[in-house]
């Protein structure tokens, strides 16, 4: 089954956050770069296979399902992208780096 992704306004700010972060604070433009490019590739993977992606911990907590999706930097953190399914639609809820707490 093939999905459509939505990034949803507090998902996309945390993504800006992170490649802020990545870009200005750690003075890494190109892994910036390089970081945006792995989380294109696991949105087109959610598009291709959404549901057969685990739980995430936070699913624990709420009435619906919350899944997550990991990718990784060229330097090995690894980031999560967490997300839920309606229909035929993947809605991306939130963006967590390493060493972040459970989302809310």
């Amino acid at each position: 089954m093939s999905f459509r992704v939505r990034v949803l306004s507090r998902a996309d700010r945390e993504v800006e956050g992170i490649l802020h972060f990545i870009a200005e604070v750690r003075k890494a433009p190109e892994g910036a770069r390089r970081w945006y490019q792995a989380y294109e590739a696991a949105l087109d993977r959610l598009a291709k296979a959404a549901d057969t992606l685990p739980l995430a911990p936070e699913s624990e907590f709420v009435e619906y399902e919350i899944r997550q999706i990991l990718f990784k930097t060229r330097k090995g953190r690894t980031y999560r992208a967490l997300f839920t399914i309606l229909a035929d639609e993947v809605r991306v809820l939130h963006v967590r780096g390493p060493g972040q707490d459970l989302a809310r």
